[in-house]
């Protein structure tokens, strides 16, 4: 749901720092000099957030970059952000009193975008397994309309400015728990699971579907070998997968499994635990099946 307020030249016209010329042109264009200068960002950086003060908004389509986009945006970038990455993901995110949208283009061109995923009319883009280079990145807004907005760069999760109940890795797992070292037999290892809850799974990864409970389902112990590892999910209506890795990283997936089933691999896995939520849609409890193998 998009809120618009009637009056935005005020905010426009008494706004320092930004030119008029920045704010237009046909389509964002990376190659333009940030509004807002550059940045540069080092795995690990502190301190974390980085944030910036940002006049977002703009006269040009975001949807003019990628179809689907949300807002209006400057020409040129609002900032440009040089980052080092490390084994953590990538969070950018903007916090306003009014609905903002995000854009971002990433080191190998890749445009990515956000309306209200942070919660609260926010945006979010969470990058999984982020590149090294330069990220350049425009705030919108909604019919031209200029709003005082805060740039905040994380490798520390999500906002929890959305509110709620969250996936939490520190309760007691619903199922118990399993220790499994490479070449484990039976491959499958397979368990009983009541699927479903109450907590959006969305709250702990963005764009993660389905809702979960907010203990773990279920913790793999696992000790890593050479062999990936996949996580899969059978049951007779559709489910939602949430994973927590060693490192910390969420993964999650809804269908990749076929027939509505959920499915995970883990490429080159960690040695470590493992945190498993197995969601439903709605509030439906759902039975299933989780299943564990290096061999799919």
């Amino acid at each position: 749901m998009k809120r618009i307020a009637a009056a935005a030249v005020a905010a426009l016209m008494f706004t320092p720092g930004v030119a008029l010329a920045q704010k237009s042109g046909s389509r964002p264009d990376f190659t333009l000099s940030p509004n807002y200068g550059e940045v540069e960002l080092e795995s690990g950086f502190t301190p974390d957030p980085w944030t910036k003060s940002i006049l977002a908004g703009g006269s040009v389509a975001a949807s003019a970059a990628r179809s689907g986009c949300e807002g209006s945006v400057s020409a040129a970038p609002d900032l440009q952000l040089t980052y080092e990455a490390g084994e953590l993901d990538l969070t950018i995110r903007a916090t306003a009193s009014e609905d903002t949208t995000l854009l971002i283009n990433t080191p190998d061109g890749q445009w990515l975008c956000d309306d209200d995923s942070g919660g609260d009319l926010n945006p979010q883009v969470l990058i999984s397994d982020p590149q090294s280079g330069r990220y350049d990145i425009w705030l919108g807004t909604y019919n031209d309309k200029m709003v005082q907005a805060t740039l905040e760069v994380s490798e520390l999760g999500g906002s929890s400015s959305g509110g709620g109940e969250s996936p939490d890795t520190d309760k007691e797992p619903n199922y118990g728990s399993v220790r499994l070292r490479t070449g484990f037999t039976p491959d499958p290892h397979e368990k009983s699971i009541l699927a479903g809850g109450s907590v959006p799974a969305a709250n702990a990864k963005a764009g993660c579907e389905g809702s979960v409970s907010a203990a773990p389902d279920y913790q793999v112990f696992f000790e890593a070998g050479n062999l990936d590892l996949t996580f899969l999910v059978e049951a007779s209506e559709d489910t939602t997968l949430l994973i927590n890795t060693p490192n910390g990283r969420w993964y999650c997936d809804d269908d990749s499994g076929g027939s509505l089933n959920p499915k995970v691999q883990i490429t080159n896995p960690q040695s470590g635990r493992y945190d498993v939520w197995v969601g439903t849609y709605g509030d439906d409890m759902v039975q299933s099946t989780l299943k564990v193998s290096e061999l799919d």
